[in-house]
């Protein structure tokens, strides 16, 4: 495949940014505006709870001064996602996030003094008609009363939060737009050069020299950084340590799922279930050797396609078929999808070659609709991409139509529950091509290589980075050194348990895999794919087998954003995440199709 210049992207393929701002002297004139109307927030200190009138007035004046400042946040942040060589929106990102410190700093004063007012906030919700919407934000509130500061103490957090999200900001701009890599060769000595946005192109490609040469640059490029990116780490892992303490939190782990209030357990379910089904992926590895004629699986090969003619999946191909599996969720559902992947353009879709690594959807807010950034390149796996990141969208949508600021926001939400929307689109997905290309042994056989790769995502790589996680914060909260080489030595032994003897292991590029995700500078997010996972599977054969009220059910989990605590969202869509059974279920599916695999390779 061609590599692309974002210059030469055809506009079709890119994210409708004038939709939020029409130019650049746009968001400035917009900046300077939120930026002086900051002190109108601070108006309301001491305020707020002299009536349930008052505290009603400042939430209409809260929502409309963040819903200002989330536009301009979010925006410049995707321009970057999508062209890291915008000189434009690197120019203006420290601008945005001092502001959100500013913000944060601003509104310090707001749940201090809400605690103070107490339980006396749950009879307001029920007096002020205006307020009965913040009922579950203030049980929420005073059930996390031990974990909030003072006003000063909070005021400080709050403008600490700029220069201690440098570390997530310094990762993001060192591994997507400084480093650099070497071309992959393939086996007729013919170059592809490996980007962030084309690195899946040579891992899916039949040629197995070219795989090899594009892993092992890719992973080498991280080994030359890799006390860099050590240092960095440790600075997060420091400042979430730091939070923790600070807030009264036994662990990170607890810090991260009390907001809601979401039980370790959960996290624990899922690491015990993982380990127990570690022989499901020594089967795998084993069995995708046979079918591609090797002796052995090399980590490389994880990726490659088994059929080497595999389907030709056009983008609008894609979109039509992924609305037509998504129809039992209702009409309104698949229109407004529709319009969203065509001619409303939240999707860039483009591979150009500045493109940011991986695929996102970014949540709505105001006049930014749910963007999706992704490189699509005509394959299987590109529409379970799309249909995974349409999930995403299609659940910001909904809360943002639906609830106030306060429950529109990622950290309201628990990630497990986000992470359910997105998977749930692309359970259906698969079931919905599953039946109308039953009779073609090809693409079933594309369907269930890419199952496979989307599990090994969820389920072999972020619970193998929540193991590494918890070892790695253990040993942080027992004083214990933290150095490349620690990390190192932790994630080489969690691979090598993970490949078992049917793979054959690279122990020394394997170990810098921790280095390349995002993910761990947001704690405890890998393992909540795997919960998402699990109960996208359980919700979307609840709606297949046409359960009364699936859908319905299914539709308001993702109204209700966050105004509900995760385990109480997951019923409203029928499951039980207090138990170990989704996850066995999901687990259940995914050896279901390695044992399809070995009754083929046989």
């Amino acid at each position: 495949m061609p590599t692309l210049k974002r210059a030469d992207a055809p506009l079709e393929a890119t994210w409708n940014r004038e939709s939020t701002f029409e130019s650049w002297a746009a968001w400035d004139k917009q900046f300077e505006e939120a930026k002086a109307a900051l002190p109108e927030l601070k108006k309301f200190n001491g305020k707020i709870t002299q009536s349930a009138q008052a505290l009603a007035d400042w939430f209409d004046v809260y929502g409309q001064h963040t819903t200002r400042i989330y536009e301009l946040t979010g925006f410049v942040g995707w321009a970057g996602n999508v062209d890291s060589s915008d000189k434009e929106a690197t120019s203006r990102m420290g601008q945005a996030s001092a502001l959100g410190a500013s913000l944060q700093a601003a509104t310090a004063f707001v749940e201090p003094q809400l605690l103070a007012k107490g339980d006396a906030l749950l009879a307001w919700a029920k007096e002020e008609p205006r307020l009965a919407k913040f009922e579950h934000y203030f049980h929420n509130l005073l059930r996390m009363q031990k974990n909030t500061r003072s006003e000063e103490v909070e005021e400080v957090l709050g403008m600490a939060q700029d220069p201690f999200g440098m570390f997530y900001r310094a990762y993001s701009e060192l591994t997507n737009a400084d480093l650099k890599f070497e071309d992959a060769v393939d086996s007729k000595g013919e170059a592809h050069p490996v980007f962030q946005s084309t690195l899946n192109t040579s891992m899916q490609s039949t040629d197995r020299e070219q795989r090899r040469s594009a892993w092992e640059n890719y992973h080498d490029g991280y080994l030359s950084m890799e006390k860099t990116l050590a240092a960095l780490y440790q600075g997060n892992i420091k400042h979430m340590d730091f939070l923790a303490t600070v807030r009264d939190f036994d662990s990170v782990l607890e810090m991260r799922l009390a907001p809601n209030n979401l039980p370790t357990q959960v996290f624990h379910n899922l690491i015990d279930v993982f380990k127990e089904n570690l022989p499901v992926w020594h089967r795998y590895w084993a069995v995708k050797a046979k079918l591609l004629g090797l002796e052995k699986m090399a980590p490389y090969d994880v990726w490659a396609p088994i059929l080497k003619d595999p389907p030709v999946i056009p983008y609008a191909q894609s979109v039509e078929w992924i609305c037509e599996a998504l129809k039992p969720l209702g009409e309104e559902y698949v229109d407004i999808m529709r319009a969203g992947s065509l001619e409303n353009r939240w999707v860039d879709w483009a591979p150009n070659v500045e493109k940011r690594q991986g695929a996102a959807s970014s949540r709505m807010v105001g006049r930014k609709p749910p963007y999706i950034f992704m490189s699509y390149v005509d394959s299987v796996y590109s529409l379970s991409t799309l249909a995974h990141e349409l999930g995403h969208s299609m659940h910001s949508h909904a809360f943002a139509m639906n609830q106030p600021i306060v429950y529109n926001d990622y950290g309201a939400i628990s990630s497990t529950v986000t992470e359910t929307a997105s998977n749930f689109n692309q359970a259906m997905t698969r079931a919905y091509l599953r039946k109308i290309k039953g009779d073609d042994d090809n693409f079933q056989l594309a369907m269930i290589d890419e199952a496979m790769s989307n599990f090994h995502r969820y389920f072999f790589v972020m619970p193998t980075l929540a193991r590494f996680e918890l070892e790695v914060y253990d040993r942080a909260k027992a004083g214990k050194p933290l150095t490349a080489d620690v990390f190192k030595e932790i994630m080489a032994g969690l691979f090598a348990e993970g490949y078992g003897d049917t793979m054959d292991d690279d122990p020394e590029r394997t170990a810098i895999t921790w280095a390349q995700f995002l993910h761990l500078y947001i704690p405890y997010y890998p393992f909540q794919y795997a919960i998402g996972i699990s109960a996208a599977h359980a919700a979307a054969e609840r709606v297949l087998a046409g359960e009364d009220g699936a859908a319905t059910g299914y539709r308001d989990m993702l109204a209700a954003g966050g105004s509900r605590y995760a385990m109480d969202l997951f019923k409203l869509a029928g499951v039980d995440m207090s138990s170990k059974a989704p996850i066995e279920s999901a687990f259940a599916e995914l050896e279901a199709n390695v044992a399809k695999l070995e009754e083929l390779a046989g």
